[in-house]
């Protein structure tokens, strides 16, 4: 038994040690810098960093715009995965998964092109615009840009989440519906009342697996618009990635703590009430 358990944290190990090495260490480096000032002669300020922080105007910028992008996209990519896994729920296995994948695993360079050719300046929306006698519109600029990362951010995410729910929907025991449909005919009602509470915990994975890619969109938007976007579009990763460049080390610590923290609460919260509904 003693080998049995040595080998196995030999398997173990070199899993540790990378997480070791490339997150933990690095959080608790991080964690340290929050509380300090200076590269040289390093003095602790407790939490003047943090009030430095949110006394900053591009720092509350840009959580107010990645908090309506979250509370904007995220519902609606769930909402939309969920419907569409509904529909697809007789026919999982007719549709192409790929196709689904695709917006997910094709590069964000040839994504934005393809883009571009959609919604560009010269783009075919554009010219279908141009074409019925009306002016050409900046979909790219800073009136449309917030409204065109988030329908970015939807269609990139939207087949994988469903494939997620459809693999959930997949589990559900047909005598369940069967049941169901003896005392009512209505689909809606055997959706509110027996699927979401069934999958309830995938579709809390789905919110939190899609608030997680909604802080990958920075790609998008870097690759865009550059350092320096549009102010509705600037959000919490634009302003990290400032403070990184500019090797103010203390800044970028504390706001990646201040995220950090807010994912851990909103997490908390999600399994708070997940628990009470079971």
């Amino acid at each position: 038994m003693k080998r049995t358990s040595h080998s196995g944290w030999i398997f173990v190990l070199p899993g540790f040690i990378g997480v070791l090495l490339f997150y933990i260490i690095p959080f608790l480096i991080s964690w340290y810098y929050t509380f300090t000032k200076g590269v040289a002669e390093i003095r602790f300020v407790w939490l003047e960093n943090f009030a430095e922080l949110f006394g900053s105007s591009a720092f509350v910028l840009a959580a107010k715009n990645t908090f309506k992008f979250i509370a904007i996209g995220v519902p609606i990519i769930t909402i939309i995965s969920l419907g569409l896994s509904l529909m697809m729920e007789d026919k999982l296995y007719k549709f192409p998964r790929w196709a689904m994948l695709s917006p997910m695993i094709i590069p964000v360079a040839s994504a934005l092109m393809g883009w571009s050719v959609i919604l560009g300046d010269t783009g075919i929306i554009n010219k279908l615009i141009t074409f019925l006698g009306h002016s050409p519109i900046e979909f790219f600029g800073g009136k449309y840009a917030a409204a065109v990362v988030i329908f970015i951010f939807i269609i990139k995410n939207i087949g994988y989440m469903s494939i997620i729910f459809t693999g959930a929907l997949s589990s559900i025991d047909k005598d369940y519906k069967a049941a169901f449909f003896l005392d009512s005919a209505s689909n809606i009602k055997y959706t509110i009342k027996i699927v979401i509470p069934l999958i309830a915990p995938i579709i809390f994975f789905v919110i939190i697996l899609s608030i997680v890619n909604s802080f990958q969109m920075f790609r998008e938007v870097y690759a865009i618009y550059g350092d320096y976007p549009p102010q509705c579009v600037y959000l919490l990763q634009n302003f990290m990635n400032n403070n990184f460049f500019k090797l103010n080390y203390q800044r970028l610590s504390t706001s990646a703590f201040v995220i950090i923290m807010g994912m851990s609460v909103i997490v908390a919260l999600f399994l708070h009430f997940q628990k009470k509904s079971d």
